[in-house]
């Protein structure tokens, strides 16, 4: 997990749902307000065990699909700057690791002291619309050693 990390970084969690580019959305406009960078984080699963196991020849190529849709991601938001008009130019870097989101995104905050808060996308729930937080969510506010920061899923205004 080497990534390019410096003071006032936001960690923008993105399984690249139209939720999670919301959530990256909103956190260029942080950003912005703060002065800071983004470091895009994807978090990719990894079997443990017998019955969900894939041949471990399958790793690199998923590895491999998470950057460069990361890459695509860090591309699409420098355009919508660029397309604004926007002065500020924040470093946008991403990085990816196997296994379970809550778990990477405490290590990754342990490691990067820089990284000033956590953004990530909400979902509501289909059956219940009252429900904002799914498994992964609840478990990064939970263990998170910073603040963290739920986007719903709906457009917002700009802040």
């Amino acid at each position: 997990m080497k990534a390019k990390v410096n003071k006032s970084t936001i960690l923008v969690l993105t399984d690249f749902s139209s939720s999670a580019r919301n959530a990256a959305d909103y956190a260029l406009q942080l950003a912005e307000k703060f002065n800071g960078d983004l470091l895009l984080f994807h978090s990719y699963f990894i079997p443990t065990s017998v019955y969900d196991s894939w041949p471990s020849k399958d790793y690199p190529a998923i590895l491999q699909k998470s950057l460069d849709r990361l890459q695509d991601e860090a591309k699409r938001l420098e355009n919508l700057l660029s397309r604004q008009g926007s002065t500020f130019l924040p470093h946008i870097d991403y990085v990816t690791e196997g296994g379970t989101v809550a778990e990477n995104v405490m290590e990754l905050v342990k490691q990067n002291p820089g990284i000033m808060m956590v953004v990530m996308g909400g979902y509501k729930a289909h059956n219940n619309d009252d429900f904002l937080f799914g498994t992964a969510i609840s478990e990064v506010l939970g263990k998170a050693k910073c603040p963290a920061v739920v986007v719903p899923e709906c457009e917002f205004a700009a802040i």
